[in-house]
């Protein structure tokens, strides 16, 4: 296997609220290879947006990255200068967001928007137009040419997404950082942006890192996901195998609160209940301890941390699934509601 592009070890961000300190993203470690599409998924309020904008040092105030390390090519990302990380930002790394209409200018035309992105890096004026019309007609925006010319508000949603995206691409990243690029949009259009992400990702050989809730857009564009909870990763490996096989009871419910046409006549759709922690207070132990209907005694007090538990795949869990399936059976299993937080593990640590 190729040497990971991206290194990320023990990243750790805070905020310092009137509360006391908010630890939003705590201990994420992970790696990308050159080419890949890496998925970070869970819940609001995981961390995963916000471990995103810490890879670029883009955390807004008041927070702040307090440790960890953030390679790229063997460069640490989290000490350079604030001239040397904007160099990074946009030309090796590039980041597009969950709503183009905030994020695009709304009194400057859409190509120009597109050039600036290459202006700023020093491409020459003639070359960056040029090269702005070749990526709208590769992002698949019709009649490049006149829409060239036109002002955020005169696109569609889908269009304004698709111009943040030959932004991102402007000059040429090795990654592209994807947040929540397709939840504002309707599914018709969701899937175009999918493809197009998933088309570019193997024409052009960027890796791609997504953003996202759904578990959906993982499985339709992503090789390998980390799953989050609470700042911290709990489940990560091969996207197949996840699906196949999840070991940690979050990612089991997040999964099991996803639509699946091949299930709806035999299973009903659940949603998982309670709500996340509050990360001034979370709890001792598993974070997901208060919402998980496999917990023991050993989760209120141990936490646990990642470990192999398939080829490839890692899991935080003193419980994992596979456990559960051998000592409840499928049956039980089947009846029992994600996150509903009932001790009704019958191994229970004492």
């Amino acid at each position: 296997m190729a040497n990971p592009i991206l290194q990320v070890r023990d990243l750790r961000t805070q905020f310092a609220t009137e509360g006391g300190i908010v630890k939003a993203v705590d201990g994420v470690s992970f790696e990308l290879y050159p080419g890949e599409s890496l998925g970070i998924v869970g819940e609001s309020g995981s961390g995963k947006s916000m471990t995103a904008l810490s890879l670029l040092r883009l955390v807004p105030e008041p927070g702040r990255v307090v440790g960890g390390q953030v390679l790229f090519r063997d460069q640490d990302l989290l000490q350079l200068t604030s001239e040397e990380i904007r160099e990074i930002r946009g030309r090796d790394i590039a980041m597009i967001f969950q709503d183009p209409q905030s994020s695009l200018n709304p009194v400057l035309r859409t190509g120009f928007q597109v050039d600036e992105a290459m202006l700023a890096h020093g491409k020459p004026k003639n070359q960056a137009r040029a090269r702005t019309l070749e990526l709208l007609k590769k992002v698949r925006i019709p009649a490049a040419e006149s829409r060239y010319k036109d002002f955020p508000h005169q696109l569609s949603g889908g269009m304004r997404q698709r111009a943040m995206i030959a932004m991102g691409l402007a000059n040429a990243p090795a990654i592209l950082i994807a947040d929540e690029p397709t939840t504002a949009l309707d599914v018709t259009v969701q899937a175009q942006i999918l493809e197009l992400l998933a088309d570019l990702n193997r024409e052009l050989g960027t890796a791609i890192i997504m953003i996202t809730h759904n578990m959906g857009v993982v499985a339709g564009l992503c090789t390998r996901v980390l799953v989050m909870y609470a700042g911290e990763i709990v489940e990560q490996g091969p996207v197949e195998q996840i699906f196949a096989n999840p070991q940690h009871p979050y990612t089991w419910s997040l999964l099991k609160s996803m639509p699946r046409v091949d299930a709806l006549r035999h299973e009903r759709l659940r949603s998982i209940e309670g709500m996340a922690p509050d990360l001034l207070r979370p709890p001792s132990g598993c974070r997901f301890h208060p919402r998980c209907p496999f917990r023991i005694d050993k989760c209120f007090t141990n936490e646990p941390q990642l470990e192999e538990v398939g080829p490839g795949q890692r899991a935080a869990c003193w419980v994992t699934m596979d456990r559960a399936r051998k000592e409840m059976g499928a049956d039980e299993l089947k009846d029992i509601r994600p996150g509903a937080g009932s001790n009704v593990h019958p191994g229970e640590d004492r």
